[in-house]
């Protein structure tokens, strides 16, 4: 299953004539600052002649403490889609269903049909806001009785972000047959954040982070799980050796004492997307209410919206892969490229695409 991403493919920059320098990445959701100055030092002064800690302990050390659970708690991943992927291989036996709240991250799927697990699916509709019923998720999950259940908390591509009392709910309902992946990459930029490390004391939860996106380290790729010890001990035995690189591990580190980076992005993102989403209005395109660091926007054709853009030199995702091919995913990036965004939205709508 090939799952599509954001991001930038050298390919196709090419065949438009484009170099990566010439357009404003809107298809991925990282802060919009980039890697602050300190991670940069860090990752420059990483050993390259050595072969990094196969166990990511310093950095593991430092998380524990920070979230504070014991080390044998947490595992460290090349980017939160390596640990999706040895999660669904530990967890899951040939047959064994999964189900996912849609519409999300495709990694999902992906690593459950790898596994060889079924897939059942819960759908929100945009009619609703893109919120999933959680009521009948609950009898849904009563009935199927999944190994493994898969919640993006805020979600992509929706940015929608399900408060305490829904998650728990939902905790409760797979406790007694499986086992609830709680991806929360994009919480430390949303609004309304809360802490969902209390769950692991209750059970029935592994907690998916990536520092990919609040610490602008997609170029290195870095995330971490937080779960029952027994269950990180298998999946690190699923791990290919020195997955995690000596420069990744040197940049998460750094990025753990940097919280004045994340407060600056935190306020770059509310008032960048207080503006967008008030100039989509003002265009006539409806956009989600989201918590998120994104916004998911109709805009009719979202391919050709997209390919139209890209030529311009502005990339965003076209949420075709979704199941949405009217919708566009907008990260939100400074105030000075959502303008650019917003002007040449304008413009090709008065174009009459």
């Amino acid at each position: 299953m090939n799952t599509v991403h954001g991001g930038l493919e050298e390919a196709e920059l090419r065949a438009l004539g484009l170099r990566r320098h010439q357009v404003i990445d809107f298809s991925s959701n990282i802060n919009p600052l980039g890697p602050s100055l300190r991670v940069r030092s860090a990752a420059a002064e990483a050993g390259l002649s050595a072969y990094p800690d196969r166990h990511s302990l310093i950095l593991r050390e430092a998380l524990a403490a920070r979230l504070g659970v014991e080390t044998e708690n947490i595992m460290v991943g090349n980017g939160s889609t390596e640990l999706i992927h040895l999660l669904a291989r530990a967890w899951l036996r040939p047959g064994e269903k999964s189900l996912i709240f849609q519409p999300t991250f495709g990694e999902y799927e992906a690593a459950a049909s790898q596994a060889g697990g079924d897939t059942v699916s819960i759908r929100a509709g945009e009619r609703q806001g893109f919120l999933w019923p959680v009521a009948a998720a609950v009898r849904a999950v009563s009935q199927v009785r999944p190994k493994l259940v898969f919640l993006c908390n805020p979600n992509n591509p929706t940015g929608v972000y399900l408060s305490r009392g829904p998650v728990e709910e939902i905790r409760r309902s797979v406790a007694d047959s499986g086992l609830l992946m709680l991806d929360d990459a994009y919480a430390p930029l949303s609004d309304h954040r809360w802490d969902t490390t209390p769950l692991l004391k209750q059970g029935g939860v592994a907690i998916l982070r990536s520092m990919t996106k609040d610490h602008a380290l997609a170029g290195v790729r870095l995330g971490y799980m937080v779960a029952e010890p027994d269950l990180i001990a298998v999946m690190r035995e699923l791990q290919p050796s020195w997955s995690v690189n000596a420069v990744a591990q040197a940049a998460g580190l750094a990025a753990l004492g940097d919280e004045a980076h994340l407060d600056e992005a935190r306020m770059v993102v509310s008032e960048s997307k207080r503006y967008l989403c008030g100039e989509l209005e003002a265009l006539g395109i409806a956009a989600t209410r989201s918590a998120a660091n994104f916004v998911l926007a109709r805009v009719g054709n979202a391919s050709e919206v997209r390919m139209a853009l890209l030529r311009r030199g502005i990339a965003v995702r076209d949420c075709t892969s979704f199941g949405l091919p009217e919708h566009i995913r907008i990260a939100v990036r400074r105030r000075a490229e959502c303008e650019r965004l917003v002007e040449a939205l304008g413009e090709e709508l008065a174009d009459g695409r």
